[in-house]
């Protein structure tokens, strides 16, 4: 009897281990100014003033809107995207902001002021630099590449010319972690989309052993997958009050795990 009840002993152990959830709280809201669009886009940072660049994907007349530390607005309400754009990242060497436009359209750059307000954008690499016409770019400044989700695939841009890299793409286990590895003989169908996930959006963090980040739809939480060997590592439970949606509305930024809310207009950091 001692034998058994320390055998199940280890096994609740050993599946408490294998969840490591952690409940995320929100932090910050960051509430877009009126205007039409009802699918967030993107959260982006500034490395210069880590400032939030905000957007609304569908449009090119839809919002960006840049908000300081304390979530104030410090860009004109009527700031437009000048490109209907999905993913949005900072060019440390550039000192600007590119990012990918949806379908065919090509990467976008921005030309900003002394203030990091954009005035003006133009196709910088024109074509489909992306898996799908709603993909969203996450970047990695450690590696110089932009990464595009498609099914359990991170495919992977050069940042400075837009072309596939298609020996950096990395495979997540979707599901699967350390304690609890894929069965034997088990084969990624890496390019399906999985109806339980976010479809355009992988996030990028750069924390190591959890670089990159998918929202599971169906469990309402993030999973954090290793770049190493591609197996889940930490799971994010959302705060049931925040809804979660299968295209857009996810990003991450400044240490924030960021959902869209529709209903407020508002992007909802949580940590």
């Amino acid at each position: 009897m001692l034998r058994f009840i320390f055998l199940i002993s280890l096994f609740i152990g050993w599946k408490a281990a294998a969840q490591n959830v952690r409940s995320l709280q929100e932090i910050m809201r960051l509430e877009m100014p009126s205007g039409g669009g009802d699918n967030g886009g993107t959260v982006a940072a500034n490395l210069k003033n880590r400032n939030y660049y905000a957007t609304i994907a569908g449009s090119k007349a839809y919002s960006m809107a840049i908000f300081n530390g304390a979530a104030e607005l410090v860009s004109p309400p009527d700031l437009a995207l000048l490109y209907d754009i999905r993913g949005l990242w900072y060019h440390p060497v550039e000192k600007t902001f590119y990012a990918n436009a949806f379908g065919s359209t090509g990467w976008i750059k921005y030309t900003i002021d002394e203030s990091g307000i954009p005035y003006d954008a133009n196709v910088k690499y024109e074509g489909q630099r992306q898996p799908f016409p709603q993909s969203v770019g996450q970047f990695s400044q450690r590696e110089n590449i932009v990464y595009f989700l498609k099914g359990s695939m991170a495919m992977a841009y050069d940042a400075n010319s837009g072309n596939p890299l298609a020996e950096k793409n990395k495979l997540l286990k979707l599901g699967y972690g350390k304690k609890s590895l894929p069965p034997a003989g088990w084969q990624a169908d890496s390019f399906t989309i999985r109806k339980d996930y976010n479809s355009t959006t992988l996030i990028y963090t750069g924390i190591a052993q959890s670089e990159f980040g998918l929202l599971n739809v169906e469990k309402k939480e993030i999973e954090l997958y290793s770049a190493t060997d591609g197996l889940m590592n930490t799971r994010l439970k959302i705060p049931d009050e925040i809804s979660v949606r299968d295209k857009l509305n996810f990003a991450y930024c400044n240490n924030l795990y960021w959902l869209y809310d529709s209903a407020t207009r508002s992007w909802v950091g949580i940590r």
